[in-house]
């Protein structure tokens, strides 16, 4: 699980740092709206471009020390999360975001940690899945507007609109607006919103150990998977950071029943 843990770290890192690359080479123009970035131009990205490229030498140091010796891959190890903290630091000033930049710093210290006492690294991404779950689940609970299905429904719609549009970090959805004049479309936006609300804190039940290994990643993957219908372009960071921590809670989490 360790190397699983390892690989979903330097995906995550390398496509995140793609990203900001990406959107620095795309913005030609002054006052360009980027989804998650706000209104922005070339002159702002460039220092998230200089330090983006220090993301991607992490995600290099990473796949080194999966091939390295024991004590050599100790050292890359520490070396790849150390800038990839650093990174991390500076791009919540240069850009403050919320659950990606943390579930990946996160992970990275317990990928550091694994190297030393993957009994502790297991705790800790234990105690830190759990919460990352608990909490996201607990927030569309009692969210009136979230359990209703309305914000599925209108990312669905959003999404569309910017794929009709040419934006090609969208996905589509074939015949929306006759979708959204009967009721099957809504009634399965809130059906998988529920399913949704429930789903989180019962990942989070299984980060603390109260689930088999085999059953958590088998319920998680499907999970992030339906995740990446929103914006599978943006939010595939945050999907192999959260799936690399619950990799590393198997290690040894924080009630290891029948263990």
């Amino acid at each position: 699980m360790t190397a699983f843990a390892v690989a979903c770290l330097a995906l995550a890192c390398a496509w995140r740092a793609m990203l900001v690359l990406s959107d620095d080479r795309r913005i030609r123009r002054p006052a360009v709206y980027r989804p998650g970035l706000g209104w922005t131009d070339a002159h702002e990205l460039a220092p998230r471009r200089r330090w983006a490229r220090a993301g991607l030498t992490a995600a290099i140091c990473l796949i080194a020390a999966a091939a390295a010796p024991a004590p050599w891959a100790r050292g890359i190890t520490i070396l790849a999360v150390g800038i990839l903290i650093a990174w991390i630091l500076r791009d919540r000033i240069l850009h403050p975001a919320r659950y990606t930049s943390v579930c990946i710093a996160v992970l990275a210290l317990a990928v550091a940690l694994a190297r030393f006492s993957p009994p502790a690294a297991g705790t800790a991404a234990s105690f830190f899945a759990a919460q990352l779950y608990f909490v996201a689940g607990l927030r569309k609970l009692r969210s009136a507007q979230f359990m209703s299905g309305r914000v599925i429904l209108d990312n669905a719609a959003y999404g569309t609109f910017q794929a009709v549009s040419g934006n090609h970090e969208f996905i589509r959805v074939p015949r929306l607006a006759e979708l959204l004049s009967g009721s099957a479309f809504p009634a399965a936006c809130r059906t998988a919103a529920i399913l949704t609300a429930a789903v989180e804190p019962a990942l989070g039940l299984g980060a603390i150990g109260l689930m088999p290994p085999p059953l958590l990643l088998g319920l998680a993957i499907p999970v992030h998977l339906g995740f990446l219908l929103i914006s599978p372009y943006r939010i595939v960071p945050f999907t192999a950071a959260a799936l690399g921590l619950l990799a590393l809670t198997t290690l040894h989490p924080l009630i290891p029943l029948g263990r």
